[in-house]
């Protein structure tokens, strides 16, 4: 492999194909016609198939497609693929509509990464969760009407929304327009969310949304193509949508656990914060026996840490809930689903699914929390800890919890970030070197950059993929433009990506290996939906973000303060803050304003303008207009670090 150096995709090298077949053996997996138990149960209950499924937007760009994953229905899994990853991958390209509960509950699988469903009420229907885009959500529910032959976009009751990630409210606006949004007793639609819903989109979407984007396409191989040497999966469903990405303000948050009755059907709300998002709560339906477990349960282990970045979720916290649902819900619920992939059911020959299904959930992350903890006060660090934790056969051998998205190794990792932080004790790693600094090192320890690479492909012949990834990249932050480096180091990427069983790891392989070959810039696919959320922000949320946005460098001299009035016509009265711009550091505090000699009086509308850098209106009601323009002056335009460079400096 070494000697063939080019920006061509490889084959699977024996090293590769020898691990995968272990896999299969290990797993009891039949290579030739790749099916598993969970192939089986999600198969169950279609009404209508949809696995020519493309969709397209207004201009005519296909922005999912069931159809280009055809590949999966061949029945011999290839040596490219782990085999377990192949099953997952074949499982969750079963789209269509499927009845969860007979005449109540029907899911839309395979029309987005997430389930659009729809929950039948006494005059009408509830959706939970909405899908990521527009144009899935509005093709998902249009599907629905046709396979049930009913309207049910304009006899829609309310909208529960589980957590505060996009690909669940983000396909909002093709379910329902704003102006319908509002209070049932009025006519109009309520969107129920968890507390802490919006805040914790803003953060996660707008306030680190730049970043996480850029990452993201590393998690879901957003410019990869799908294929047996490309995507095979996102974890929790095909792919990721390249449409448009909306946001409509919640109108009802649920603050506490509480039952409520919704168009005459009774919903029990359990909130679950700080599982598998900040603010995410479940559902039970007693009158269907039917228990809607938001994204805390799913066909795969879940993320601890997703390496496109978020907030440590707290796996012991997250086991404690799911067993607190097992307690209230367990004995009574027929069914179990959730806002990815498939249900499970309640029979008389499997009395206990439900009851294992959660349970075995929450012993794996509880396993994982406390195992951490128990290494890590042995004083194994982080790396150690992910190579010696291993989660019993007993939990790992449901196909419910193998880790197609999740892994025990970050999770393992994200543990220990959660208790003890990044830090792993060692007084070198106080104030390590940046990557440059040790590549550049590193290199000269050996020698040369052409020594680094003839070891390197040593271990590229040997199998020692990791490794030969790992010193190539050396050369890489030492020397971008070292063509052989990059070569070798797409390579071994490759290949550890096929034989990858976490999706989101052979991904994030592939995609490495695809910008060291290409070196092209790669346009974001999606269409940008931080201004929908902007708009929709309160003026304090808009002002934190001012302050992220700040080019401190520029401003460290500044040092000047004035009272804001902001008028928000959703609001009865003005919000208004005392803003001091001290030496590179924008300091926001609620404040009467009417006594400070400096004061600007601005619509949301205004402060919009100013945070995406628009001309100010002339006409403004302030006496420090020129305060307003320097502090706009020293806002970074953001949009153009979305490609930044993460395999090389």
């Amino acid at each position: 492999m070494a000697d063939q150096l080019n920006d061509f995709k490889k084959e699977a090298s024996s090293y590769t194909q020898k691990a995968n077949r272990r896999v299969a053996e290990k797993l009891k997996i039949n290579l030739q016609t790749g099916t598993n138990q969970e192939y089986e149960v999600a198969k169950k209950h279609c009404i209508l198939a949809a696995d020519e499924l493309e969709i397209k937007d207004q201009t005519g760009r296909i922005i999912w497609s069931v159809k280009a994953f055809n590949f999966l229905k061949k029945a011999e899994i290839p040596d490219s693929v782990n085999p377990s990853l192949w099953i997952h991958g074949k499982t969750d390209q079963y789209a269509g509509i499927f009845e969860v509960v007979a005449t109540k509950i029907y899911q839309v699988r395979g029309f987005d990464i997430s389930n659009l469903t729809l929950i039948r009420s006494k005059t009408g229907w509830i959706v939970l969760d909405v899908l990521s885009n527009v144009e899935t959500a509005n093709a998902a529910l249009e599907f629905a009407e046709k396979a049930l032959n009913e309207n049910i976009r304009d006899h829609i009751k309310a909208i529960i929304i589980s957590h505060s990630h996009a690909d669940h409210f983000g396909g909002i606006r093709g379910i329902i327009r704003e102006e319908r949004v509002g209070q049932l007793q009025n006519g109009q639609i309520p969107i129920y969310a968890p507390v802490g819903f919006q805040i914790e989109a803003v953060k996660e979407n707008v306030f680190a949304g730049t970043a996480m984007k850029r990452r993201a396409a590393f998690q879901f191989g957003n410019h990869q193509n799908c294929g047996e040497k490309g995507t095979i999966d996102s974890g929790l469903g095909l792919a990721i949508p390249s449409g448009t990405v909306s946001f409509i303000a919640p109108t009802n948050y649920i603050t506490e656990d509480q039952t409520l009755v919704i168009d005459g059907l009774t919903i029990e709300f359990q909130l679950t914060p700080g599982t598998e998002a900040p603010a995410e709560m479940n559902n039970y339906f007693p009158e269907y026996r039917a228990l809607w477990v938001a994204e805390n349960c799913s066909g795969t282990l879940h993320n601890l840490y997703p390496i496109r970045g978020a907030k440590v979720r707290d796996a012991t916290g997250w086991a404690h809930y799911l067993l607190e649902t097992i307690k209230r819900f367990g004995k009574e619920a027929e069914v179990v689903f959730q806002g990815h992939q498939w249900p499970h059911f309640k029979t008389v020959e499997h009395p206990n699914t439900i009851h294992d299904y959660l349970l075995n959930n929450a012993a794996v992350y509880q396993y994982i929390h406390d195992q951490t903890l128990l290494y890590a006060n042995q004083g194994d660090t982080p790396k150690e800890i992910a190579r010696k934790i291993h989660v019993p056969d007993e939990l790992l051998n449901n196909w419910y919890v193998r880790p197609y998205y999740g892994s025990v190794e970050i999770n393992a990792r994200a543990v220990y970030n959660k208790y003890l932080g990044y830090y792993n004790g060692n007084p070198i790693n106080l104030f390590p070197l940046t990557e440059v600094e040790a590549a550049k090192k590193f290199v000269a320890y050996v020698g040369s950059e052409q020594l680094v690479l003839e070891k390197v492909k040593v271990d590229l012949e040997n199998g020692n993929y990791q490794w030969a990834a790992f010193a190539s990249n050396q050369v890489i932050f030492a020397d971008p433009q070292n063509k052989a480096a990059r070569q070798l180091c797409a390579d071994a990427l490759e290949q550890l990506g096929y034989q990858s069983e976490p999706s989101i790891w052979r991904n994030a392989y592939l995609q490495g290996a695809k910008e060291l070959r290409e070196q092209a810039e790669l346009k974001p696919k999606s269409i940008d939906y931080s201004n929908d959320l902007l708009k929709q922000m309160t003026p304090k949320m808009l002002l934190q973000y001012l302050g992220i946005v700040i080019d401190s460098s520029k401003a460290a001299e500044a040092n000047f303060k004035f009272g804001l009035k902001v008028i928000d016509k959703s609001k009865e009265e003005p919000a208004t803050f005392l803003i001091h711009l001290y030496y590179g550091t924008l300091l926001i505090t609620n404040s009467e304003t009417d006594t400070l000699p400096k004061y600007a009086k601005l619509s949301k509308e205004d402060l919009f303008r100013l945070l995406t850098q628009q001309p100010l209106r002339d006409d403004l009601d302030t006496n420090c207009l020129v305060l307003l323009q320097k502090l706009q002056s020293y806002i970074v335009d953001l949009s153009t670090f979305k490609q930044f460079h993460i395999l090389e400096p």
